[in-house]
């Protein structure tokens, strides 16, 4: 019965993860799941946590505005999940 309802939680959270995803700019989405990283549940959220680094590779144009902070946090997560991303121009 506990197992039950944590993996009912899980799954809510999942779905409430998923909807902050879909909700939130490149931005957003690159500290979302740097926060989820940290937390250490990403295993949790592998599937989501790809197609928005996915998403964000195939829009990478969007990044060339953000800031320093933005640009490195990109390069280390889409590099960390194995997308070639170039350090230079």
């Amino acid at each position: 019965m506990h197992e039950a309802i944590e993996l009912q939680e899980i799954e809510k959270l999942r779905e409430q993860f998923k909807r902050e995803l879909l909700a939130s700019n490149s931005s957003q989405k690159l500290d979302l799941i740097d926060a989820i990283q940290r937390l250490g549940v990403a295993y949790h959220f592998e599937t989501e946590i790809e197609e928005a680094l996915q998403h964000i590779y195939n829009n990478r144009i969007d990044m060339e505005d953000d800031d320093l902070y933005n640009t490195a946090l990109g390069f280390r997560l889409l590099r960390q999940h194995g997308y070639n991303v170039s350090c230079g121009n």
